[in-house]
């Protein structure tokens, strides 16, 4: 089963455009490096938010009752930056719940047994 995280919009997308009808409830799953690569192809490297926006729009599962075909980087174009951003705490939480736990054993930085420089440091000097 696909990993989706829930959401609403604060101001929503209208759809269709001029209609004044406006979506606000979404889905969205975790971005691929496949979602990256076509962002890439389709709208170049020139601008972050370009391919931000693309790849928003390839993840989006569901917007609303808009149909998930337009479900575009035009659609997503006509956001307000606030719910751009609402997107993008919907996709920082599922790379969260995605992540790999951490391990319960506590880290250590230095060895349990003395190195052997640290030993013969150690040793009284012969003279």
């Amino acid at each position: 089963m696909m990993m989706t995280e829930p959401g609403q919009l604060l101001y929503g997308v209208e759809w269709p455009e001029g209609s004044g009808q406006l979506h606000y409830d979404f889905a969205m799953r975790l971005p691929t490096i496949g979602d990256n690569i076509a962002a890439i192809e389709n709208h170049g490297v020139a601008s972050n938010i370009r391919i931000n926006t693309a790849m928003m729009a390839s993840c989006l599962v569901s917007l609303g009752d808009i149909p998930p075909e337009q479900l575009d980087f035009a659609l997503l174009s006509r956001l307000v930056d606030d719910d751009f951003d609402t997107l993008a705490t919907a996709r920082d939480a599922l790379k969260k719940k995605r992540r790999r736990p951490s391990s319960s054993l506590p880290a250590t930085d230095s060895p349990s047994l003395p190195s052997a420089a640290t030993a013969s440091a150690n040793l009284p000097s012969a003279s």
